[in-house]
């Protein structure tokens, strides 16, 4: 149930793949991203609804927890993967012949990675000073990335099967969610959300073995532990796999954090909002999926046409970006009542705060997809490692002093330096794509309408908001209206320019 933060280096590797295959179907691509796009979507929304379910019956006290926990396994969990999912992808679609033996291999070495992350995790339960309940709810979930080796995406990306990708991710979420609304109800032990996980990852690998073997056509997965083999797939997979334990660092660890030092409702409030933000992350995520088709096809082309294309994404990036931020600010208690229950409307203050990393992740993704297109991962690997240590730095400042807020604003500050780095990578190794044009008008209805948000919001906050909306969206229709109209057409068209054939038994 990871973050889509964390998939932002996959897509760049996917695409490489892409370019080198000789079979090119506007129509299969366009099939195929449809099947994601609504297979992740699906997955997406039964994993919030489960867990908005479990904040409401366990409350923020116990719920906080269990926050603490998924947090604290993303540590646990990307290492037994270590990039090997993105790699292995890429390798099978250049070379679809070594498919098979690839399939062990990696299966071999993720099962070696497993094993290692599991004595570590072991380790860590011993010297943490936590109830025993979360420590069996921690070793529940430990038990769960037994499993993972055998969660196949990555081979069924790799074919091109994204049909099975998106119905992976639907029967493991949907094991989920039908589980915990069955059992849960108040009083139910926290720890039963760790066998819930258990069985649900389970029978996703399950359906991932029946689906490589009886309607691919592959042998059974068994895991190939060959020393040699296994170690010259880890040399070249491991940089992958630390850019995105990075970027899971920079988004993370303020929630582990605060699991150390506050021990009250805090960090329930901070993990709903936390949680919220992720699925409106979603939207960023996709946006850059559809997006970077067209960045790659810039390399082959003047900069001139990288340009053109970064100024029009960059304004609808700033309007839409600072039009979500300022209404989600806006409604935050009553959104986090709605969605979690009115005691979690204390949780605003961390979500109003939160939500502002949404339009600098828009503008950031401009310059970090632009270094994934243009081959430059390692600077990017650079960049996230400095934002993740800048929100261990901050967080260690700030948490202690203020609680949630505190650990909100150490993330916004991270995803800001991370922000300032891969522009100033992007300037030095490709081009100058600069942001402060795009920006100036944006900026300036923000503050007119918060303006006249401000001078309603005494008499009604509604029609404040509604005032407020009215007067941005007439001030984007006036300036740029047509112009990102246009280019969102063209995005969408461009989506269908590319893909690799496969054509699964």
């Amino acid at each position: 149930m990871g973050p889509d933060p964390l998939t932002a280096g996959r897509v760049g590797l996917q695409e490489k793949s892409a370019s080198v295959s000789a079979a090119v179907e506007p129509h299969r691509l366009a099939v195929n991203f449809l099947y994601l796009s609504a297979g992740e979507f699906t997955a997406k929304l039964l994993t919030f609804a489960s867990f908005s379910y479990l904040a409401r019956v366990l409350g923020p006290a116990q719920y906080g927890p269990l926050e603490f926990t998924l947090a604290v396994m993303v540590f646990f969990t990307l290492p037994t993967d270590l990039g090997l999912a993105i790699y292995g992808a890429r390798e099978v679609a250049r070379n679809p012949d070594r498919g098979e033996r690839l399939l062990h291999e990696i299966t071999g070495l993720r099962m070696a990675l497993t094993l290692c992350s599991m004595m570590g995790l072991a380790v860590f339960i011993l010297i943490i000073q936590k109830s025993a309940q979360l420590k069996v709810l921690l070793a529940l979930y430990g038990a769960s990335l037994l499993a993972g080796p055998f969660l196949l995406q990555w081979f069924f990306q790799a074919h091109d099967c994204m049909n099975w990708v998106g119905i992976t991710s639907i029967v493991r979420q949907a094991g989920f969610a039908g589980l915990v609304f069955l059992i849960y109800r108040r009083g139910t032990p926290l720890l039963y959300v760790g066998l819930v996980e258990c069985a649900s990852v389970t029978g996703a690998a399950a359906f991932c073995v029946y689906v490589t073997r009886r309607r691919m056509g592959f042998a059974w997965p068994w895991p190939d532990l060959h020393v040699g083999r296994m170690l010259g797939h880890l040399r070249e997979a491991a940089p992958i796999g630390l850019n995105e334990l990075a970027w899971a660092c920079m988004w993370y660890f303020p929630t582990v954090l605060l699991g150390f030092l506050i021990f009250d409702q805090t960090l329930g409030w901070f993990g709903a909002s936390h949680r919220a933000l992720m699925a409106l992350h979603t939207f960023v995520y996709l946006y850059f999926f559809n997006l970077l088709p067209s960045i790659s096809r810039c390399v082959a082309l003047p900069r001139s046409h990288l340009l053109q294309l970064m100024d029009r994404s960059i304004r609808f990036a700033a309007w839409a970006g600072f039009f979500a931020a300022a209404v989600l600010t806006a409604v935050a208690p009553n959104l986090l009542g709605l969605l979690y229950g009115q005691q979690y409307r204390a949780a605003s203050g961390s979500f109003a705060i939160l939500v502002w990393m949404l339009p600098i992740a828009m503008l950031s993704g401009h310059h970090r997809y632009i270094l994934i297109a243009y081959n430059r991962q390692g600077r990017l690997l650079g960049c996230t490692t400095i934002s993740a240590a800048a929100v261990v730095v901050i967080g260690l400042v700030l948490t202690p002093l203020y609680g949630g807020p505190g650990a909100a604003w150490a993330l916004l500050a991270a995803i800001a330096i991370n922000f300032l780095l891969v522009y100033g990578s992007v300037r030095q190794l490709v081009v100058e794509v600069p942001v402060h044009r795009q920006l100036t008008i944006p900026l300036i209805a923000l503050a007119a309408s918060a303006g006249v948000y401000l001078t309603f919001a005494k008499l009604n906050v509604w029609i404040a908001l509604a005032a407020g909306s009215a007067l941005y969206v007439g001030i984007l229709a006036w300036k740029d209206g047509a112009q990102l109209i246009s280019f969102v057409r063209a995005i969408l068209r461009n989506s269908t320019a590319t893909t690799v054939r496969c054509d699964p038994a």
